[in-house]
């Protein structure tokens, strides 16, 4: 599939006026506002050499102010969500909305600093220090992502103990599993959409972000929901560089043909008015994908932001992004056994034939019904290449095209109160095409996103007088944070998934593959023959895309428009110099169109009764989806504070992309989420020891595999666990990250008609032991069963030491408990851990950088899927083994 030149560049024009026209309006309608006093300009004159709005990379390394900051800066999008502020070298002239004071080491370079405590992240609305956030929240800066080079989602587990690294049966991540669910993507406060269980949508561009905020649970009230998450990630883009020109080009190589390059610059276009900051970055390799037969991965990645700060209280930033992916995932080997996870021996054997009912034997390839499966002549267990990959055919292909345009727009009102408007748009074009050997195709041909927030933020304090106060001149008071407004999303795509008859293990990996060897596909005659006796189990072709074939009612394929209004509102109040509560509510209103996708025959709907299952047509839905949070927060020293949250939502289930499908009924919008989490957090040492422990249970419903027409597609699960995350820093020279996380998931499927289906129930030791079929696709009982393919215990440490002439060198460490990678409970991953380093020097103009990755040789595998996946019922169809040592070494230039 093809992207054409044309409809991009019509998307970018249609973007940028799209955005530039309401930022200039409202550029116009302040030349009408009333200006500031003359005492209030002098007074933003003095402190403009202090502060500006725009965080940057390269802070002078002048202490910063003493004096308190505003008790509200006037847009926390995207500038305040990073812990850096700029420096001395901004003229005086710059006009300032509100300086930003981190009261970090006074020692350190803004942008050298780690340790968390009064770093200031949005992640819930309004900035706040990250120990007075009711919630477990890690900033990832920009050095630290550079630490380890962070390229994809897996790679955030180094920094943080919710995150955990995973394969998902070779589908793309465009998300991060944190505490066991998939993880919400935000970009400076807006959702990105096109996703659905950490899975499908656009990968990450890790070159685009200053910093990423970590929070754990349900993504907050401000923000809005998307679905069941574990927590949520707050992508804070590049700002641009008000001071002068500066940047920096870097490139990077390795073994398995690691390869990419990046170039940031960036600086003033109209005086201190307006500037920019450009990135671009390209990928022709990198090893997590070409150490695997068959697998590679190439990007192209354009990243613009242009900041204008027209009047003191007026600030307009705008970022667009286009990436083009094209890449060929890691699905690792079939037929997971004990032999093969332990000693590296894989099951032999060649496809025999296939079942039908009742148990009549075919000889050859052909494709069963749903409770039969295949037959397999078994052969001895062999050794296997671990490079060996089941997706290594040409005709295995994903390919991505994802262009977004933002634009953050703050108003400051007065001292008290700002107005910010932040406006985000979307367009998503994706192809997976997987059809060598299990023939699953995903196909988004346009999807479009708009999402627009506007919202007030109030700052102010509510004096309280008593009759017995014997000092009236300091009255008791309350200091409110407030924030409310409206959100409106709109949100159209089609798309196209074909998914049900997925005969992985009948391939034999010691045997090359050949093309077009996968199962036939099926007709509507033999659908709707005694044999299958499903009309949803017919194969479509997809329309404009020839080869690709589609199913229905199978909760994924559709064609869909939906609008969301949704009002919030958020009130902290501080009181006591102790104690403090947050309450927050919202109200998420869809109003929804789905349809079957264009090429649908409609015959397929019209016969369904006739073999007892639904009709399958267009659907128009109406939802409203309350949540609520509360969360009150008791601070006894002004280093310690302890909190307690609440959090009761309505998620909904998602169809592949993140849209909904026509054969969802009202139930499937309405899936209660509920958390409850309890933590305390540290600030030792001078601002130096940074500690987080929490204590959570939170359940809510993740999305099941279905047969097309099934009853099942979503069920129940609690979790519960612990965490505990800590940053150390004692001086410039030396810094350490740790965390730990204890994780406890299941499934709830007691008293339910069934459990959770299987593509195959048993290991294909068992399989050959008793003669039984591979990949029959059954249901098992419906009982409660712990997370498969997830550890329970989790942990990371990560360590830097710099010298003084520029040498330095950093080591990190992951570890994971062993795990079971299916309902069986026989089949295990042992335990394991990876040793890594990174060599470095830096000097004023370049750096370079060596990177050992498992440096000790650790073999360890990933389950096909983790717990919370739909995919998790291939376990015993996909296992990777993942890579040995590993080297990579990466020089950047600094100008």
């Amino acid at each position: 599939m093809t992207y054409p030149l044309n409809r991009i560049t019509t998307l970018l024009s249609l973007s940028l006026f799209f955005f530039f026209i309401p930022c200039y309006g409202l550029y116009i309608a302040q030349i009408h506002a009333q200006s500031l006093s003359p005492e209030q300009q002098d007074k933003e004159d003095k402190n403009s050499s202090l502060s500006t709005p725009y965080p940057e990379t390269q802070p002078s390394f002048e202490k910063p102010p003493s004096e308190e900051p505003p008790l509200l800066p006037p847009s926390s999008e995207p500038a305040l969500t990073t812990p850096a502020q700029a420096g001395s070298e901004i003229p005086s002239s710059v006009p300032v909305l509100a300086p930003v004071t981190v009261t970090t080491q006074e020692e350190l370079p803004e942008e050298e600093n780690v340790v968390q405590s009064n770093m200031e992240a949005n992640v819930l609305g309004s900035p706040m220090k990250v120990i007075d956030i009711p919630r477990t929240v890690q900033v990832l800066t920009r050095q630290e992502l550079n630490t380890i080079n962070a390229q994809t989602v897996n790679d955030l587990a180094a920094f943080t103990p919710g995150v955990n690294p995973s394969q998902q049966t070779g589908s793309p991540m465009g998300e991060p599993i944190i505490r066991g669910l998939p993880g919400t993507v935000f970009r400076n406060g807006m959702l990105v959409g096109f996703s659905q269980s950490g899975q499908y949508g656009p990968l990450m561009n890790m070159m685009a972000y200053d910093n990423m905020d970590v929070v754990t649970g349900p993504v907050s009230i401000v923000f809005g929901p998307q679905e069941l998450a574990g927590g949520f990630i707050n992508e804070v883009t590049k700002q641009p560089y008000f001071d002068k020109f500066r940047g920096n080009a870097s490139y990077t190589l390795g073994m398995y043909n690691t390869n990419f390059w990046n170039l940031d610059i960036g600086g003033p276009l109209v005086n201190d008015k307006v500037a920019y900051r450009f990135d671009y970055f390209g990928q022709d390799g990198f090893a997590p994908y070409n150490y695997y037969d068959g697998a590679y991965l190439q990007r192209q990645c354009f990243y613009l932001d242009i900041g204008a700060k027209p009047y003191e209280n007026l600030t307009i930033d705008f970022n667009t992004e286009l990436d083009i992916n094209h890449f060929n995932t890691v699905a690792g080997l079939n037929r997971p056994t004990s032999a093969l996870i332990n000693d590296g021996l894989y099951q032999s054997g060649n496809l025999a034939g296939w079942y039908g009912p009742p148990g009549v034997f075919h000889p050859g390839l052909g494709t069963a019904p749903p409770g039969a499966g295949y037959a397999v002549s078994w052969g001895p267990l062999l050794p296997i290449n671990p490079r060996t990959n089941i997706f290594e055919n040409p005709e295995d292909d994903d390919q991505q095209a994802y262009y977004v345009a933002q634009c953050v727009t703050t108003l400051k009102i007065n001292d008290e109160t700002s107005l910010i408007n932040n406006s985000l748009f979307e367009y998503y074009s994706a192809l997976i095409d997987q059809a060598i050997p299990s023939d699953f195709w995903g196909f988004l041909p346009s999807g479009y996103d708009f999402d627009d927030r506007l919202e007030v933020r109030s700052s102010f304090e509510t004096p309280l007088h008593s009759k017995n106060d014997k000092d009236p001149e300091q009255p008791f008071s309350l200091h409110h944070l407030i924030d409310t407004g409206l959100e409106f999303r709109y949100f159209s795509d089609t798309e196209y998934a074909g998914v049900w008859h997925e005969p992985v293990n009948i391939w034999n990996l010691v045997q090359p593959l050949g093309n077009n060897r996968f199962s036939p596909l099926v007709s509507f005659a033999q659908a709707t023959s005694p044999l299958f006796a499903n009309p949803y189990l017919t194969d479509i072709p997809i329309p404009g895309f020839p080869g690709g074939f589609y199913n229905v009612f199978n909760y994924l394929s559709t064609s869909d428009t939906f609008y969301e209004l949704s009002p919030f509102y958020q009130h902290q109040i501080d009181f006591m110099d102790k104690w403090s509560l947050m309450v927050a509510g919202r109200m998420n209103g869809y109003f929804i169109q789905a349809s079957p996708p264009p090429g649908t025959p409609a015959i397929l709907s019209a016969v369904a009764p006739t073999f007892g299952l639904p009709s399958y047509s267009s659907t128009s839905m109406n939802v409203v989806q309350p949540e609520i949070t509360i969360s009150p927060s008791y601070k006894p020293f002004a280093w310690m504070t302890s909190y307690f949250s609440f959090f009761y939502g309505q998620t909904t289930l998602l169809s592949q992309f993140g849209s909904f499908a026509p054969e969802f009924p009202s139930s499937y919008y309405h899936q209660n989420n509920f958390l409850y989490e309890v933590g305390t957090k540290f600030n030792l040492l001078h601002n130096k020891l940074f500690l987080g422990l929490s204590g959570y249970y939170q359940s809510g419903f993740i999305p099941s595999q279905v047969i097309p027409g099934g009853p099942v597609a979503t069920t129940e699960v609690a979790i519960k666990g612990a965490q505990l995350m800590g940053n150390y820093q004692p001086n410039k020279n030396f810094w350490l990250n740790f965390g730990y996380s204890f994780i406890v998931g299941q499934e709830l499927w007691q008293g339910l008609p069934q459990g959770p289906l299987a593509l195959q129930p048993y290991s294909s030791t068992v399989a050959k032991q008793f003669g039984l079929p591979v990949d029959p696709l059954v249901n098992e009982a419906p009982l409660n069963y712990p997370f498969i393919g997830f550890p329970t215990n989790y942990g990371n440490l990560m360590a830097t030491y710099k010298f003084n002439n520029g040498l330095g060198i950093s080591l990190w460490a992951l570890a994971e408990s062993g795990n079971f990678i299916f309902y069986t409970y026989s089949t295990r991953i042992p335990s394991w851990y990876t040793l890594n380093a990174r060599i470095f020097y830096s000097s004023k103009r370049w750096e370079a950088s060596l990177y050992l990755y498992n440096f000790t040789n650790e073999h360890y595998w990933f389950a096909g899927a983790p717990g919370f996946s739909a995919a998790r019922n291939f376990n015993y169809d996909y296992i990777v083994p993942q890579l040995p040592f590993w080297v990579q070494g990466t020089l950047s230039i600094l100008f």
